[in-house]
Formats: C-alpha cells, structure tokens, sequence
C-alpha cells in the first residue's frame, strides 16, 4: 500500500478471528479485532436485491451511511473475495477495480488498485459490525462499478452492475531497487478501444508520466543522503475514477521519500474523451459557463471554510485540479496547499445538476 495515502495517520494492526466453517464461514464475513468492538448504533436493516434477486443478508443504515455486507460480493456478485491474516487485509475482486480492507484497531480502511479511498467525511471506511464486516454503498457505487435504486415504501436497495465503456485497464510496472531506494511504479494503459488512435495517445501520457517519475527517482537515489539511514522510497499508483459514457477518468499518486518525518504525495487527475483521445478540462466539462464556474467557486469556498481552511484558500484556480466520478465533479488540494500535512488531500465533490442548467450534459464533448 502507498504510505503517503494514508495521510500520516499510524495505522496499528489488529489480531481478526475468523468464522469456524474455514476461511469465512457460511454465507457471511466474520471478522473480530483483538479489542472489543465497539457496537455502532444502527437502524433497522436495509432489504437488498442483486439483479432482482431477493438477498438473505441485509444491509445496514449507520450514522445515514447504508452500509452492504462485503460477502454478497461473493455470493451474489461473483467477485473472489480472500483474506490474509498476515497483514490482517481482506481482498474483493480483481485488476484495476481490486478492493482491499485493512483491519486495525483504527477502522478499517479501504485501498482500490492499492491507492488508498477517502476523503474530508472518510465516509469509505468498513465496519465491523456485530462481528461482520460491511462496506458502504458509497464505495461500490464510486469505485467498483455497481449501482443502487432505492425503493422508500419497501426500504429496498436494489443493487446491479453498471454499463462501462467498452475497453480494458491493465496495470504496468516499472520496478529497481538497490541500497539507495526502491522504486516500485504503476501506471495505467488500455486495450480494446475501437479508435487505435485515441487509445495510443491516452496510452502515451500515462507512460511518459511514469517513465520520468522514474528517471528522477533514479536520479535522486544516486544522490541518496549517507545520513538518511532507510533506502528512499518512490511508489506511483493510480485509481480509476470513472469509466462511463464515453468518458475515463483516472487519478495518479507519486509518492517518495527521501528522509525527514515523512514522504510526500503528488496527485494528478486525468480526464479522457474516449472518442479522440483528448483530455477534458475543467472549462470543457462546465461548458465554458463563466455562471458555473462562479457557482462551482462559492460552494467550495463554502465547504473549504467550514473544514478550516481559510488560511492560504483564495478559492477556485484557474488551473484547479480536478477529477470526475460518479458522484460529479471532484476538485482537490495537493499536501500542503491550504492545510497542513494531516489534512491530506482536501477533497470535494459537486454535482454537475447544481452546477449546470437542467439537462445540461457535462460530457457533450466526448461525444
């Protein structure tokens, strides 16, 4: 797992049982920290369905958080579902989309493709819940390609697979290590699209980007301080975002150390049109609507302010880094920028019908 994700928060392992009947025991995740859960008060069960089918478990409501039990992955979505004492880490499913849970004494955190998911509300966490381990709808919805349509009368979540763009992620790597650092880098390159063209050129960018992250890793490891007693450390990860409608999103870390307290994290975001290979920006994806930008502006300085972030936040750049996911539009903020270290990469996400006439379609230029 990439340690700047974390955000310098220690993250303590804790011992986890597991159910009588082998790896997971019956139909369901057992797992039990070596302290005493904490017991969550919940709300009365939320009924699911998996591609119409009535499920025997039910979700959980937490704190306003409908939460799904990570073993109907398995049963009813077919996703390879392990779990490895060791690290005390369960794993779901596989590729770009992998899901792993690290159980400690702190929570449970979740990593996609091994870059850790989360944001200001942390609302990707698990739970254990009564000795069972959940995750939210949240997570599965923006991360992992699934879909939920809740029924109010019945208190139903029905949940399916969502329709992706038609192409294949795979995973590269470049790797060295020696006495000075370890460089382990992993970057993105698809297979599949029907325009050569645009897959060559969405192809080149993640590549390019990976082959010098790695040329100054190396360069920096042979200039490598004799008084920084670890090897430095360089690891690249990326995360995909969104994979629909014509549209890829993807976002990259670049982390290193090379002495002091702690590493740091460089993050980027990358948005594709799968038509032509080009990238959206901000102004493309907001229709050049001087209106939105300005609406986009107050509500993040509304929810930057709130957060504590006044000192250094000058609100929306010119140049902001951005993302999309399901949820809409994601801006962020680099380490540092606008709150110290602990903070991590402040993270917000706007919905593109608050920021867009209605039936405005943010994506009109991927297609």
């Amino acid at each position: 797992m990439n340690k700047g994700m974390k955000w310098g928060a220690a993250v303590l392992a804790a011992g986890v049982l597991i159910g009588n009947a082998g790896v997971f025991g019956g139909s369901q995740v057992s797992a039990a920290a070596s302290k005493p859960v904490v017991k969550l008060a919940t709300q009365p069960g939320v009924a699911l369905k998996y591609n119409g089918k009535v499920l025997s478990l039910q979700g959980k409501l937490v704190d306003g958080v409908t939460m799904i039990p990570v073993s109907i992955l398995r049963d009813a979505a077919g996703l390879p579902l392990s779990y490895n004492p060791g690290i005390k880490t369960y794993t779901v499913g596989s590729g770009v989309t992998k899901l792993n849970l690290e159980v400690s004494d702190y929570g449970v955190s979740a990593y996609i493709n091994g870059s850790y998911v989360g944001d200001n509300s942390n609302n990707y966490e698990g739970k254990l819940i009564d000795g069972k381990l959940y995750v939210p709808f949240k997570l599965l919805n923006d991360y992992m390609g699934f879909q939920g349509v809740y029924n109010a009368s019945s208190k139903t979540l029905s949940l399916s697979k969502r329709q992706m763009n038609q192409v294949a992620i795979s995973t590269e790597l470049i790797k060295a290590s020696d006495a000075n650092a370890t460089i382990l880098i992993r970057y993105p390159q698809l297979s599949g699209l029907a325009n050569a063209d645009a897959q060559e050129a969405i192809n080149k960018v993640f590549k390019d980007k990976a082959e010098a992250f790695a040329t100054e890793a190396k360069a920096k490891a042979k200039k490598r301080d004799a008084k920084v007693e670890h090897p430095y450390e360089f690891d690249g990860t990326f995360l995909v975002t969104y994979n629909r409608q014509g549209v890829l999103s993807i976002v990259t870390d670049s982390y290193e150390y090379t002495g002091g307290a702690h590493g740091m994290t460089a993050r980027e975001g990358f948005t594709f049109s799968l038509k032509d290979g080009k990238q959206l920006t901000l102004d493309s994806l907001l229709h050049n609507s001087a209106d939105a930008k300005t609406k986009l502006d107050k509500l993040l300085k509304q929810k930057a302010t709130k957060d504590g972030f006044t000192d250094g936040f000058n609100g929306l750049k010119k140049d902001a880094d951005f993302y999309v996911k399901e949820s809409g539009l994601t801006i962020f903020f680099q380490q540092y920028e606008i709150g110290p270290y602990a903070a991590g990469f402040p993270t917000y996400t706007f919905n593109f019908s608050d920021l867009l006439p209605k039936g405005t379609d943010p994506f009109e230029a991927a297609k």
